[in-house]
């Protein structure tokens, strides 16, 4: 299992929605990026306010979304549920926010134990979790979907967007492991990406290396599937 890592970016420098594979990538020193990228929220990462979404560490490998229901479903109605099993977490969005914060306070009380390893529960610095195909909302009585077959688009969610996220900065954190030819940017349901790269291989190798990865540290985490779409034109 990879070990969860931060990646350099880069100063935006355009608005538009798209980006070539011919633009010349910048690297900025920490203090300059973060200046040019705007102001951080004040939120702290490791002490985030009361929230709907509770985040949830050290999932054991092999967990499945039915095994996190099972043990919080109890504090409440769930609305959607989504895991990152490389970096071993969770996140589980509540319809109300006594109900997370009931489930944050029991759990850190009396330790919950899934797959007879201790888990770990507080309070994300999101609002809400931004939708994905291979989610779940036990709502909606469906399976959560199978990861489509390897392509060469990928689609990145991005979750805890404080810094904001243009089509510079994921060009620039995709470009080291193959040619990016198009990236769209959408934002209906949080901060998703589409990155069309010149070959399966290099898809491939970047799901390898970013997923599970914070663009910066603490924040704006990379969750990469493959792409259901077969152009991002």
């Amino acid at each position: 299992m990879a070990e969860k890592h931060t990646l350099d970016t880069m100063t935006p420098a355009s608005s538009s929605n798209w980006y070539g594979a011919d633009n010349k990538r910048m690297k900025l020193e920490n203090s300059q990026s973060s200046s040019s990228m705007g102001t951080k929220s004040s939120l702290d990462p490791h002490q985030p306010p009361p929230s709907l979404v509770v985040h949830a560490r050290a999932v054991p490998d092999g967990c499945s979304f039915q095994e996190i229901l099972n043990h919080v479903a109890r504090f409440g109605k769930i609305s959607y549920l989504t895991m990152m099993p490389k970096i071993r977490q969770a996140l589980i969005e509540f319809e109300r926010l006594e109900d997370a914060v009931n489930c944050v306070r029991s759990t850190q009380e009396n330790q919950i134990y899934i797959l007879e390893r201790p888990v770990f529960f507080n309070f994300s610095t999101s609002q809400e979790i931004t939708r994905s195909p291979y989610g779940y909302s036990p709502s909606s009585q469906q399976p959560p979907q199978e990861e489509s077959p390897m392509n060469n688009i990928l689609l990145y969610t991005i979750f805890n967007p404080i810094y904001p996220i243009t089509v510079d900065v994921i060009q620039t954190i995709s470009s080291p492991c193959g040619i990016v030819q198009r990236v769209a940017i959408f934002r209906k349901n949080g901060v998703q990406a589409l990155v069309e790269f010149d070959s399966t291989l290099s898809a491939q190798r970047a799901k390898q290396h970013l997923d599970g990865a914070d663009i910066y540290a603490g924040c704006c985490t990379l969750k990469i599937e493959y792409a259901r779409v077969c152009s991002t034109v």
